[in-house]
């Protein structure tokens, strides 16, 4: 069964990005894109929402209907009618994503711009989304830019994975990949930090070589750096046109949502982000 890219919309303009970053995403891919524009029917669950008083305005359905039929058509317009398909979805935004995901090759969502009262609200469904996924998921925000594809890796399973999927963009997009692995060194034992911190590019080094053989067209930078792994990739997204973190590092425990590495940069990332959780094939390999 062909897979698709599966993108969430809503009325915002982040959500047309999304859409715009999807449908590329899917041309590159040769594949169909498949759109949900989901809503909650509030006066079904008046007056378990909202405050005394309030009385849900009508639910514009034709206006949500436009929005998919517009996404849908400008999907078909530019990959052909075939690969273009919707779904208007009278649920929660999270949870009709989440039905579809299982055909989904990758997720896309947009977020809401990048300030202080936004950034504790603007991740329910990004979260939500990214931290449930059976398949990678791109969250689009920040600026446009045209640089490397940037990849943290802390050696954990997730981490391969991550590895994968951001060696495969660098391939299909032509960019160079720049590979990060952060740590942080103790000043009270300083004398250890030189000697350490070359091991620890000896390993990302000898890491890197099964991934450098199968994507022999990629140019790759590879470094060690001293800090905090959410700080360090928020800084390099400033200029990155992609940022790909695992769901969880190290320490990670199965069952929580996100990690506090992409849950930063859900947050405060200057760029797209793609998360990558653990396939089911790379768990029974293991």
């Amino acid at each position: 069964m062909t897979k698709n890219i599966l993108v969430g919309i809503d009325d915002t303009p982040e959500a047309q990005v999304a859409l715009r970053w999807a449908v590329a995403a899917a041309e590159q891919r040769e594949l169909p894109v498949r759109v949900v524009r989901a809503y909650l029917n509030e006066i079904d669950r008046w007056p378990a929402v909202g405050m005394a008083g309030y009385v849900p305005p009508p639910m514009a359905l034709d206006k949500f209907q436009h929005e998919l039929d517009e996404a849908v058509q400008f999907i078909r317009d530019r990959l052909g009618y075939e690969r273009g398909s919707g779904w208007l979805a009278e649920l929660d935004p999270a949870h009709a994503i989440l039905l579809e995901a299982d055909e989904a090759e990758m997720i896309v969502v947009g977020t809401r711009s990048p300030n202080k009262m936004s950034a504790a609200f603007l991740g329910s469904v990004a979260t939500a989304v990214a931290a449930k996924a059976p398949c990678p998921v791109v969250v689009v925000r920040g600026e446009r830019h045209d640089g490397p594809v940037v990849v943290g890796t802390d050696g954990s399973p997730d981490s391969d994975d991550a590895l994968t999927f951001a060696f495969e963009e660098a391939a299909r997009t032509g960019l160079a990949l720049e590979v990060v692995h952060c740590w942080l060194a103790q000043s009270e034992y300083a004398a250890a930090v030189e000697g350490t911190e070359q091991l620890l590019k000896t390993w990302l080094a000898e890491s890197l070589e099964p991934y450098r053989d199968k994507f022999p067209t990629v140019t790759v930078r590879a470094s060690v750096v001293d800090g905090r792994a959410g700080q360090r990739l928020i800084k390099l997204s400033e200029t990155a046109s992609l940022v790909v973190v695992g769901s969880r590092g190290r320490g990670g425990v199965a069952g929580l949502l996100l990690g506090s590495v992409s849950q930063s940069l859900l947050h405060h990332a200057e760029s797209p982000v793609a998360i990558v959780r653990r396939s089911e094939q790379s768990e029974r390999e293991s």
